[in-house]
């Protein structure tokens, strides 16, 4: 029988939160901070240790539990009563409103924009705020799969498999036969899990752990399956990478880690390389999906974690959006990886379901940086066949939509979930050649040797309305165009 994933009518109860501090002797916080929060600007709001092991003191005999201690932010779990009362606001409960993809929940808490915020006097001092996390979303659409077969089925459209149609399609066999193959490079890969038991890991030999984000259980589970099928497309890239799967479901209670959770434990495993196909949709409420102008407090911690860590010099790239303004995809520092498909014939296309904006947040931030490979709108982004857990949720909710069966182990699906993990493996080929490049390097690199694209739009829905169109050089749709990991790796 089938394993069901506990319903999750009501919000969970325990909230992941995240804790901010202010700059040593001053008032102001970073969550307060009125300029954009770059690297030089991050450095000045690194928390005294002593201080943060002071609020770490004072939370825990308030009865939170530190979940992660990354370097400008503390992740704490806590129920929602001793938030309200340490934190002297009420909580309500909030839907979140989701444009495509699957959220890691449906509703949660958070204090109203009237609520009061009177924090216990033994904090006041000691941090800048606490703000309950958002649930994220996985940015991919279609995910069908079934019982855990070596072999993919066949269906009768045009698709991608891998690793082999990924590799020639992204020029990176040719890297491959010169013995780069991303080995001694650390990648860690943040996700809803990562089920290696499936015969293609097996019989791939990839070279594989999983740490558990706090919350998150079994390591051997994928019960979303998003997490086993994007990995896939980066272990085809780079097969010989030390990959670190973060997993942050939980599939006993239905819930699990943060994204920024999830990155705290990311770092503690000294990577070079973080991919994430996961964020958040930053619009207003309503139909007009207009962009937001501001990022929200919420989400300021996690900003300030990505910062420090691209400025200790990891490579950090981020889905761009299926039609989500997505964040942290928008961050300037960040790869934020669009959306190209390649016909049967090597005809190259913006795709119609990858995002493409002007972040109104980051000023002259244009999203995507560059691509990898995505599938259309017109087809639900059924593009590149991938191995997942058999009967996991998105198995048992799209079934045979891609033409594959109910329990094979298989699914046809993309987005820019698959992007993000594409072009993290080039990175990491170019780490291997040149491990003293930059992140800045890595970007520049890939953007002066992308394949331009002129043909096809990017999705309207992550541009209030208005899909942009590709041209010749580079362009809103999809940036400098499709990653060429062989021409790439030379100018490495």
């Amino acid at each position: 029988m089938a394993r069901k994933k506990p319903a999750a009518a009501k919000p969970s109860d325990v909230l992941s939160i995240a804790v901010t501090f202010r700059r040593p002797g001053d008032k102001l916080g970073l969550t307060k901070f009125a300029g954009r929060l770059s690297a030089e600007a991050v450095s000045a709001f690194r928390p005294e240790p002593d201080n943060v092991n002071q609020a770490i003191n004072v939370l825990q005999q308030q009865g939170f539990t530190v979940t992660g201690r990354g370097a400008m932010t503390l992740s704490v779990r806590g129920s929602r009563a001793d938030f309200e009362r340490v934190f002297g606001t009420k909580l309500a409960e909030r839907k979140l409103e989701v444009h495509q993809g699957k959220p890691s929940a449906r509703t949660f808490f958070a204090p109203p924009d009237t609520a009061a915020w009177n924090p216990s006097p033994q904090l006041t001092d000691l941090i800048d705020d606490a703000y309950i996390q958002w649930p994220h979303i996985y940015m991919s659409e279609r995910f069908p799969a079934t019982g855990p077969s070596l072999y993919p089925p066949r269906v009768n459209y045009h698709h991608l498999r891998v690793p082999g149609d990924v590799v020639a399609t992204l020029n990176v066999a040719r890297v491959h036969r010169q013995g780069c193959t991303g080995r001694g490079v650390r990648v860690a890969m943040i996700d809803s899990g990562f089920a290696y038991k499936h015969p293609y890991f097996r019989e791939n030999g990839y070279n594989i752990s999983v740490a558990l984000a706090p919350g998150a259980a079994h390591d051997d589970r994928d019960g979303n399956g998003h997490g086993t099928g994007e990995s896939a497309n980066l272990l085809a890239v780079a097969p010989d990478v030390t990959f670190i799967g973060v997993k942050l479901d939980n599939e006993d209670t239905g819930d699990g880690a943060s994204i920024l959770e999830g990155f705290q434990e990311a770092m503690r495993h000294n990577p070079q390389v973080i991919s994430v196909s996961l964020g958040y949709d930053l619009v207003q409420p309503g139909p007009d999906r207009k962009h937001l102008t501001t990022l929200p407090n919420s989400l300021k911690g996690l900003e300030a974690e990505i910062q420090a860590a691209v400025a200790a010099g990891v490579v950090v790239v981020f889905s761009a959006g299926n039609g989500h303004v997505a964040f942290p995809g928008m961050m300037p520092e960040v790869i934020a990886a669009g959306g190209v498909y390649v016909d049967e014939r090597g005809g190259t296309f913006a795709s119609s379901y990858a995002s493409a904006f002007s972040s109104k947040i980051y000023s002259g931030r244009t999203v995507p940086d560059f691509c990898g490979l995505v599938g259309l709108a017109d087809n639900h982004a059924n593009y590149i066949m991938l191995p997942i857990e058999p009967n996991c949720e998105i198995d048992r909710e799209v079934g045979a939509h891609d033409g594959t069966a109910v329990d094979d182990g298989w699914g046809v699906f993309s987005g820019t979930s698959a992007a993000a993990p594409q072009l993290a493996g080039v990175c990491a080929l170019l780490l291997q050649k040149r491990p003293g490049l930059t992140p800045a390097e890595i970007k520049s690199i890939l953007r002066r040797t992308a394949a331009d694209v002129d043909q096809g739009s990017a999705n309207a829905a992550s541009n209030a309305g208005t899909a942009l169109t590709a041209t010749p050089a580079d362009d809103g749709a999809t940036g400098a165009g499709l990653v060429d990991a062989f021409a790439a790796w030379r100018q490495a």
